[in-house]
Protein backbone atom coordinates (compact mmCIF):
# COMPACT_ATOMS: atom_id res chain seq x y z
CA UNK A 1 0.00 0.00 0.00
CA UNK A 2 2.81 2.74 1.17
CA UNK A 3 4.39 1.92 -2.41
CA UNK A 4 0.90 2.34 -4.28
CA UNK A 5 1.08 6.19 -2.35
CA UNK A 6 4.20 6.82 -3.14
CA UNK A 7 3.71 6.27 -7.15
CA UNK A 8 0.63 8.38 -6.40
CA UNK A 9 2.89 11.33 -4.94
CA UNK A 10 5.14 10.87 -7.59
CA UNK A 11 2.66 11.32 -10.43
CA UNK A 12 1.16 14.19 -8.82
CA UNK A 13 4.39 16.04 -8.23
CA UNK A 14 4.35 17.71 -11.57
CA UNK A 15 1.00 19.04 -10.82
CA UNK A 16 2.32 20.62 -7.34
CA UNK A 17 4.89 22.30 -8.84
CA UNK A 18 2.23 23.75 -11.74
CA UNK A 19 0.67 25.02 -8.80
CA UNK A 20 3.16 26.61 -7.33
CA UNK A 21 4.23 28.96 -10.86
CA UNK A 22 0.30 29.84 -11.29
CA UNK A 23 0.27 30.90 -7.82
CA UNK A 24 4.22 32.59 -8.00
CA UNK A 25 2.05 34.38 -11.33
CA UNK A 26 0.20 38.30 -10.75
CA UNK A 27 -3.18 38.18 -10.30
CA UNK A 28 -4.78 38.57 -13.89
CA UNK A 29 -8.01 40.09 -14.57
CA UNK A 30 -11.09 38.89 -13.46
CA UNK A 31 -12.28 37.05 -16.47
CA UNK A 32 -9.06 35.79 -16.74
CA UNK A 33 -8.87 34.21 -13.33
CA UNK A 34 -12.31 32.24 -14.13
CA UNK A 35 -10.51 31.48 -17.21
CA UNK A 36 -7.67 30.33 -15.19
CA UNK A 37 -9.70 28.86 -12.60
CA UNK A 38 -11.10 26.83 -15.45
CA UNK A 39 -7.87 25.17 -16.65
CA UNK A 40 -6.97 24.53 -13.37
CA UNK A 41 -10.12 22.49 -12.62
CA UNK A 42 -9.20 20.67 -16.02
CA UNK A 43 -5.57 20.44 -15.51
CA UNK A 44 -6.93 18.65 -12.00
CA UNK A 45 -9.68 16.40 -13.31
CA UNK A 46 -6.71 15.29 -15.57
CA UNK A 47 -4.14 14.87 -13.18
CA UNK A 48 -6.94 12.55 -11.40
CA UNK A 49 -7.92 10.39 -14.27
CA UNK A 50 -3.97 9.76 -15.02
CA UNK A 51 -3.45 8.90 -11.37
CA UNK A 52 -6.31 6.96 -11.36
CA UNK A 53 -5.62 5.25 -14.43
CA UNK A 54 -2.11 4.19 -13.53
CA UNK A 55 -3.41 2.73 -10.03
CA UNK A 56 -5.39 0.73 -12.02
CA UNK A 57 -3.25 -0.50 -14.42
CA UNK A 58 0.22 -1.15 -12.43
CA UNK A 59 -1.79 -4.22 -11.33
CA UNK A 60 -2.89 -5.08 -14.54
CA UNK A 61 0.85 -4.77 -15.79
CA UNK A 62 2.47 -6.13 -13.32
CA UNK A 63 0.33 -9.86 -13.65
CA UNK A 64 0.91 -9.49 -17.12
CA UNK A 65 4.99 -9.22 -16.62
CA UNK A 66 4.65 -12.37 -14.37
CA UNK A 67 2.95 -14.34 -16.83
CA UNK A 68 5.20 -13.60 -19.36
CA UNK A 69 7.99 -14.99 -17.07
CA UNK A 70 5.94 -17.77 -16.18
CA UNK A 71 6.04 -18.53 -20.08
CA UNK A 72 9.43 -18.00 -20.47
CA UNK A 73 10.42 -20.48 -17.49
CA UNK A 74 8.04 -23.12 -19.28
CA UNK A 75 9.29 -22.42 -22.48
CA UNK A 76 13.15 -23.13 -20.66
CA UNK A 77 12.28 -26.27 -19.24
CA UNK A 78 9.91 -27.10 -21.95
CA UNK A 79 13.67 -26.80 -23.88
CA UNK A 80 15.72 -28.53 -21.15
CA UNK A 81 13.18 -30.84 -21.13
CA UNK A 82 13.74 -31.62 -24.82
CA UNK A 83 17.41 -31.52 -24.63
CA UNK A 84 17.39 -34.11 -22.04
CA UNK A 85 15.09 -36.58 -24.31
CA UNK A 86 17.26 -35.89 -27.38
CA UNK A 87 20.17 -37.11 -24.85
CA UNK A 88 18.39 -40.12 -23.66
CA UNK A 89 17.78 -40.99 -27.43
CA UNK A 90 21.32 -40.91 -28.49
CA UNK A 91 22.30 -42.55 -25.46
CA UNK A 92 19.77 -45.28 -26.46
CA UNK A 93 21.11 -45.04 -30.45
CA UNK A 94 24.39 -45.92 -28.94
CA UNK A 95 23.58 -48.62 -26.82
CA UNK A 96 21.61 -50.46 -29.31
CA UNK A 97 24.39 -49.82 -31.74
CA UNK A 98 26.91 -51.26 -29.29
CA UNK A 99 24.51 -54.24 -28.87
CA UNK A 100 24.41 -54.81 -32.40
CA UNK A 101 28.29 -54.34 -32.89
CA UNK A 102 28.22 -57.32 -29.68
CA UNK A 103 25.89 -59.57 -31.18
CA UNK A 104 27.69 -59.38 -34.47
CA UNK A 105 30.79 -60.20 -32.98
CA UNK A 106 29.32 -63.07 -31.45
CA UNK A 107 27.78 -64.28 -34.49
CA UNK A 108 31.17 -64.15 -36.40
CA UNK A 109 33.06 -65.92 -33.53
CA UNK A 110 30.26 -68.72 -33.75
CA UNK A 111 30.67 -68.69 -37.24
CA UNK A 112 34.11 -69.23 -37.58
CA UNK A 113 34.21 -72.07 -34.47
CA UNK A 114 31.97 -73.74 -36.72
CA UNK A 115 33.67 -73.37 -39.45
CA UNK A 116 36.80 -74.39 -37.90
CA UNK A 117 34.98 -77.65 -36.05
CA UNK A 118 33.86 -78.98 -39.92
CA UNK A 119 37.55 -78.00 -41.38
CA UNK A 120 38.41 -80.28 -38.31
CA UNK A 121 35.62 -83.18 -39.58
CA UNK A 122 36.35 -83.01 -42.91
CA UNK A 123 39.88 -83.55 -42.29
CA UNK A 124 39.47 -86.39 -39.83
CA UNK A 125 37.42 -88.38 -42.33
CA UNK A 126 39.21 -87.70 -45.57
CA UNK A 127 42.24 -89.01 -43.24
CA UNK A 128 40.46 -92.06 -42.31
CA UNK A 129 39.56 -92.49 -46.28
CA UNK A 130 43.09 -92.12 -46.78
CA UNK A 131 43.68 -94.84 -44.27
CA UNK A 132 40.93 -96.99 -45.53
CA UNK A 133 42.51 -96.75 -48.72
CA UNK A 134 45.80 -97.75 -48.10
CA UNK A 135 45.06 -100.59 -46.08
CA UNK A 136 42.70 -101.86 -49.13
CA UNK A 137 45.22 -101.72 -51.46
CA UNK A 138 47.82 -102.98 -49.18
CA UNK A 139 44.91 -105.94 -48.65
CA UNK A 140 45.48 -109.54 -50.03
CA UNK A 141 42.77 -109.97 -53.37
CA UNK A 142 41.34 -112.52 -51.53
CA UNK A 143 39.48 -109.99 -49.21
CA UNK A 144 37.95 -108.15 -52.39
CA UNK A 145 36.75 -111.59 -53.45
CA UNK A 146 34.94 -112.07 -49.97
CA UNK A 147 33.59 -108.59 -50.47
CA UNK A 148 32.12 -108.80 -53.73
CA UNK A 149 30.86 -112.36 -53.01
CA UNK A 150 29.39 -110.96 -50.28
CA UNK A 151 27.58 -107.82 -51.97
CA UNK A 152 26.45 -110.42 -54.61
CA UNK A 153 24.71 -112.83 -52.02
CA UNK A 154 22.92 -109.92 -50.83
CA UNK A 155 21.59 -108.58 -53.99
CA UNK A 156 20.16 -111.88 -54.50
CA UNK A 157 18.53 -112.54 -51.07
CA UNK A 158 16.72 -108.95 -52.18
CA UNK A 159 15.74 -110.32 -55.48
CA UNK A 160 13.53 -112.95 -53.48
CA UNK A 161 12.09 -111.04 -50.77
CA UNK A 162 11.94 -107.55 -52.39
CA UNK A 163 11.05 -108.17 -55.84
CA UNK A 164 10.28 -112.32 -56.25
CA UNK A 165 12.69 -112.40 -59.11
CA UNK A 166 13.74 -116.07 -58.66
CA UNK A 167 15.65 -116.33 -61.97
CA UNK A 168 18.09 -113.66 -61.40
CA UNK A 169 18.28 -114.67 -57.73
CA UNK A 170 19.73 -118.08 -59.10
CA UNK A 171 22.18 -115.88 -61.40
CA UNK A 172 23.23 -113.93 -58.57
CA UNK A 173 24.16 -117.45 -56.98
CA UNK A 174 25.65 -118.96 -59.81
CA UNK A 175 28.22 -115.85 -59.77
CA UNK A 176 29.16 -116.31 -56.43
CA UNK A 177 29.78 -119.56 -56.64
CA UNK A 178 32.38 -119.49 -59.48
CA UNK A 179 33.89 -116.66 -57.50
CA UNK A 180 34.37 -119.08 -54.51
CA UNK A 181 35.31 -121.80 -56.98
CA UNK A 182 38.62 -119.53 -58.08
CA UNK A 183 39.33 -119.46 -54.55
CA UNK A 184 40.22 -122.64 -54.02
CA UNK A 185 39.94 -122.87 -50.49
CA UNK A 186 38.37 -125.53 -48.41
CA UNK A 187 37.30 -123.15 -45.43
CA UNK A 188 34.84 -122.05 -47.54
CA UNK A 189 33.05 -125.87 -48.44
CA UNK A 190 30.08 -124.58 -46.18
CA UNK A 191 29.77 -121.76 -47.33
CA UNK A 192 29.38 -123.36 -51.52
CA UNK A 193 27.24 -126.10 -49.70
CA UNK A 194 25.23 -123.12 -48.49
CA UNK A 195 25.03 -121.42 -51.99
CA UNK A 196 23.79 -125.22 -53.70
CA UNK A 197 20.89 -125.41 -51.52
CA UNK A 198 19.97 -122.09 -51.91
CA UNK A 199 20.00 -122.50 -55.74
CA UNK A 200 18.20 -126.17 -55.48
CA UNK A 201 15.35 -124.37 -53.24
CA UNK A 202 14.92 -121.64 -55.91
CA UNK A 203 15.08 -123.95 -59.22
CA UNK A 204 11.88 -126.09 -57.42
CA UNK A 205 9.85 -123.08 -57.23
CA UNK A 206 7.83 -122.44 -60.89
CA UNK A 207 5.94 -119.43 -61.13
CA UNK A 208 3.10 -118.70 -63.82
CA UNK A 209 3.25 -116.27 -66.67
CA UNK A 210 0.80 -114.09 -64.48
CA UNK A 211 1.29 -111.44 -67.26
CA UNK A 212 -0.05 -113.28 -70.21
CA UNK A 213 -3.21 -115.01 -68.00
CA UNK A 214 -3.85 -111.21 -66.72
CA UNK A 215 -3.77 -110.65 -70.58
CA UNK A 216 -6.14 -113.68 -71.53
CA UNK A 217 -8.41 -112.59 -68.96
CA UNK A 218 -9.07 -109.33 -70.76
CA UNK A 219 -9.66 -110.75 -73.56
CA UNK A 220 -12.50 -112.74 -72.82
CA UNK A 221 -13.80 -109.93 -71.31
CA UNK A 222 -14.29 -108.60 -74.61
CA UNK A 223 -15.40 -111.71 -76.81
CA UNK A 224 -17.83 -111.98 -74.01
CA UNK A 225 -20.33 -109.33 -75.94
CA UNK A 226 -20.22 -111.41 -78.84
CA UNK A 227 -20.51 -115.21 -78.05
CA UNK A 228 -23.95 -116.43 -79.08
CA UNK A 229 -26.58 -117.92 -76.95
CA UNK A 230 -28.45 -120.93 -76.68
CA UNK A 231 -31.77 -120.86 -78.78
CA UNK A 232 -34.06 -119.75 -76.50
CA UNK A 233 -36.78 -121.24 -77.52
CA UNK A 234 -37.81 -124.99 -79.02
CA UNK A 235 -39.35 -124.95 -82.05
CA UNK A 236 -38.39 -128.15 -83.34
CA UNK A 237 -41.81 -130.37 -83.01
CA UNK A 238 -41.70 -133.95 -81.44
CA UNK A 239 -42.61 -136.86 -83.83
CA UNK A 240 -45.57 -138.44 -82.81
CA UNK A 241 -45.98 -141.98 -81.99
CA UNK A 242 -47.67 -143.70 -84.86
CA UNK A 243 -50.39 -146.22 -84.18
CA UNK A 244 -50.27 -149.90 -83.76
CA UNK A 245 -51.95 -150.63 -86.66
CA UNK A 246 -50.30 -153.52 -88.79
CA UNK A 247 -50.81 -151.46 -92.05
CA UNK A 248 -48.71 -148.81 -90.70
CA UNK A 249 -45.94 -151.27 -89.41
CA UNK A 250 -43.30 -149.56 -91.93
CA UNK A 251 -44.37 -145.67 -90.17
CA UNK A 252 -43.77 -147.74 -86.59
CA UNK A 253 -40.64 -149.53 -87.69
CA UNK A 254 -38.87 -146.33 -89.05
CA UNK A 255 -40.39 -144.31 -85.89
CA UNK A 256 -38.02 -146.42 -83.45
CA UNK A 257 -35.23 -146.56 -85.62
CA UNK A 258 -34.68 -143.05 -85.37
CA UNK A 259 -35.57 -143.25 -82.33
CA UNK A 260 -32.57 -145.70 -81.63
CA UNK A 261 -30.23 -143.54 -83.39
CA UNK A 262 -31.13 -140.41 -81.89
CA UNK A 263 -30.62 -142.04 -78.92
CA UNK A 264 -27.27 -143.23 -79.34
CA UNK A 265 -25.43 -139.65 -81.39
CA UNK A 266 -27.42 -137.36 -78.72
CA UNK A 267 -27.11 -139.18 -75.17
CA UNK A 268 -28.51 -136.71 -73.23
CA UNK A 269 -32.20 -135.61 -73.43
CA UNK A 270 -32.89 -132.01 -73.66
CA UNK A 271 -34.30 -130.57 -70.21
CA UNK A 272 -36.69 -127.60 -70.05
CA UNK A 273 -33.65 -125.77 -68.44
CA UNK A 274 -32.21 -126.29 -71.90
CA UNK A 275 -34.66 -123.65 -73.44
CA UNK A 276 -35.11 -120.07 -71.83
CA UNK A 277 -36.63 -116.78 -72.47
CA UNK A 278 -34.33 -113.56 -71.70
CA UNK A 279 -34.68 -109.43 -72.85
CA UNK A 280 -32.79 -107.79 -74.73
CA UNK A 281 -31.30 -106.43 -70.85
CA UNK A 282 -31.59 -109.46 -69.30
CA UNK A 283 -29.18 -110.91 -72.20
CA UNK A 284 -26.80 -107.58 -71.51
CA UNK A 285 -27.13 -108.23 -67.54
CA UNK A 286 -25.88 -111.67 -68.16
CA UNK A 287 -22.85 -110.54 -70.32
CA UNK A 288 -21.78 -107.77 -67.92
CA UNK A 289 -22.09 -110.60 -64.58
CA UNK A 290 -19.82 -112.71 -66.82
CA UNK A 291 -17.68 -110.34 -67.49
CA UNK A 292 -17.46 -108.94 -63.86
CA UNK A 293 -16.89 -112.15 -62.85
CA UNK A 294 -13.39 -112.42 -65.16
CA UNK A 295 -12.48 -109.40 -63.70
CA UNK A 296 -13.01 -110.66 -60.22
CA UNK A 297 -11.00 -113.24 -61.67
CA UNK A 298 -8.22 -110.90 -62.63
CA UNK A 299 -8.05 -109.00 -58.90
CA UNK A 300 -7.58 -112.26 -57.29
CA UNK A 301 -4.97 -113.58 -58.91
CA UNK A 302 -3.14 -109.90 -58.38
CA UNK A 303 -3.53 -110.43 -54.71
CA UNK A 304 -2.63 -114.19 -54.52
CA UNK A 305 -6.57 -115.20 -53.67
CA UNK A 306 -6.35 -118.15 -55.13
CA UNK A 307 -9.93 -119.64 -53.95
CA UNK A 308 -11.55 -116.66 -54.94
CA UNK A 309 -10.38 -117.04 -58.42
CA UNK A 310 -11.07 -120.37 -58.83
CA UNK A 311 -14.41 -119.76 -57.74
CA UNK A 312 -14.85 -116.53 -60.42
CA UNK A 313 -13.67 -118.83 -63.05
CA UNK A 314 -16.40 -121.76 -62.08
CA UNK A 315 -18.93 -119.59 -62.00
CA UNK A 316 -18.18 -117.75 -65.56
CA UNK A 317 -17.80 -121.29 -66.90
CA UNK A 318 -21.16 -122.21 -65.43
CA UNK A 319 -22.49 -119.61 -67.32
CA UNK A 320 -20.71 -120.35 -70.49
CA UNK A 321 -22.35 -124.35 -70.49
CA UNK A 322 -25.96 -122.81 -69.52
CA UNK A 323 -26.44 -119.67 -71.87
CA UNK A 324 -24.02 -120.16 -74.67
CA UNK A 325 -24.53 -122.09 -77.62
CA UNK A 326 -21.59 -125.32 -76.73
CA UNK A 327 -21.80 -125.83 -81.03
CA UNK A 328 -20.15 -122.56 -82.00
CA UNK A 329 -16.47 -122.28 -82.60
CA UNK A 330 -16.00 -119.11 -80.50
CA UNK A 331 -17.64 -120.40 -77.72
CA UNK A 332 -15.21 -123.82 -77.65
CA UNK A 333 -12.42 -122.02 -77.36
CA UNK A 334 -13.98 -119.81 -74.87
CA UNK A 335 -14.34 -122.55 -72.34
CA UNK A 336 -10.82 -123.98 -73.40
CA UNK A 337 -9.30 -120.68 -72.12
CA UNK A 338 -10.92 -120.48 -69.00
CA UNK A 339 -10.35 -124.59 -68.25
CA UNK A 340 -6.03 -123.34 -68.92
CA UNK A 341 -6.81 -120.87 -66.77
CA UNK A 342 -8.28 -122.84 -64.09
CA UNK A 343 -5.26 -124.78 -64.16
CA UNK A 344 -2.75 -121.65 -62.64
CA UNK A 345 -2.48 -121.91 -58.80
CA UNK A 346 -2.00 -118.25 -57.98
CA UNK A 347 -1.06 -119.28 -54.31
CA UNK A 348 2.16 -117.34 -53.35
CA UNK A 349 5.13 -119.57 -53.31
CA UNK A 350 6.54 -120.74 -49.60
CA UNK A 351 9.74 -119.82 -49.59
CA UNK A 352 12.25 -120.46 -46.66
CA UNK A 353 15.45 -118.11 -46.18
CA UNK A 354 18.59 -118.19 -47.89
CA UNK A 355 21.41 -119.19 -45.77
CA UNK A 356 24.42 -118.88 -47.99
CA UNK A 357 24.58 -114.71 -46.74
CA UNK A 358 24.65 -116.20 -42.94
CA UNK A 359 27.37 -118.32 -43.88
CA UNK A 360 29.23 -116.42 -45.83
CA UNK A 361 29.25 -113.54 -42.72
CA UNK A 362 29.76 -116.48 -40.40
CA UNK A 363 32.92 -116.91 -41.78
CA UNK A 364 34.02 -113.61 -42.17
CA UNK A 365 33.36 -113.47 -37.98
CA UNK A 366 35.83 -116.05 -37.75
CA UNK A 367 38.72 -114.39 -39.67
CA UNK A 368 38.09 -111.59 -37.71
CA UNK A 369 38.41 -113.12 -34.35
CA UNK A 370 41.43 -115.58 -35.66
CA UNK A 371 43.21 -112.55 -36.89
CA UNK A 372 42.91 -110.33 -33.12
Amino acid sequence: MSDSLERASEMDAPLQQLKHKIDAEPAPRRGGGAISGLSLLLVLALGGLVGAGGYWLWPQWQSLQQQTNTLQQNQQRLTDQSLQQQETNNQLQQLLQREQQQRLMQLEQSLQQQQQQLAAQNQAQIQALRQLVQERDSAPPRHWLLAEIEYLLQIASQKVWLEQDFATSRALLASADEKLAKLDDPSLMLVRQAIAADTEQLSRIVLPDVSKAHVQLQQLQKYVMELPLKLQVSTKAEPKAPSTELAQWRETLAFHWNNTWKGLLNPRSAVPEDYFDLTTEQQLMLRVAMQQQLQLAQLAMMQHQHTVYVAALQQSSDKLQRYFSADDHAVQQFSAVLTELATIDVTPPVIQALTSLAELQQYQQQLAGEAL
